[in-house]
């Protein structure tokens, strides 16, 4: 493997995006690592970013025993735009000790890339048609069709340079 390939496990990833017509949702979730949930550490991690189109490397650690380790990123998307035609943007976490031991290389894109075929699986469907019948809560549903369509498991990307990467020190859980 080159010098700047990044092997990242799908089980260590929080990701988050939205849709054309449903709103922001995670569609990879890690084993819970608190009772707090993803969504108050997510907040956390990305409290004062804002995404465009040159994303934003945030390095860190979770306050939960001796630390869990983080390499997060956020980005628009060139591509993909919500029914109003406003930009979408993801937010990538990778939780645990590869991810801290990567080299600050921009991996979101090239990651984004990498779930094309499973992220075109969910990113046109219609919240009230999803919904017809099901008693799940439309992000355990789109969650449930995003891991359905990925293949493997591990995903090998390779990227530029992240550029600045800010560190983010211990982020209280």
């Amino acid at each position: 493997m080159s010098e700047e390939a990044l092997r990242i496990r799908v089980a260590d990833l929080l990701y988050r995006t939205r849709g054309r017509d449903w709103d922001y949702s995670f569609l990879l979730q890690p084993e819970p690592l608190v009772g707090e949930g993803w969504y108050a550490i997510h907040r956390r991690i990305f409290a004062n970013v804002e995404p465009s189109s040159a994303p934003v490397g945030l390095r860190g650690s979770l306050g939960i025993g001796q630390g869990q380790p983080f390499f997060a990123t956020a980005f628009t998307d060139a591509e993909r735009q919500d029914h109003q035609g406003r930009s979408i943007a993801h937010y990538l976490v990778w939780l645990g000790r590869p991810a801290d031991d990567a080299p600050g290389k921009s991996f979101g894109p090239a990651l984004v890339e990498g779930f094309r075929p499973a992220l075109e699986a969910v990113f046109d469907l219609a919240p009230e048609q999803l919904m017809k019948g099901e008693t799940l809560a439309l992000d355990s549903l789109l969650r449930r069709r995003f891991r359905a369509a990925l293949t493997g498991v591990e995903l090998t990307v390779v990227g530029p340079s992240a550029g600045l990467v800010r560190w983010l020190g211990t982020v209280a859980v």
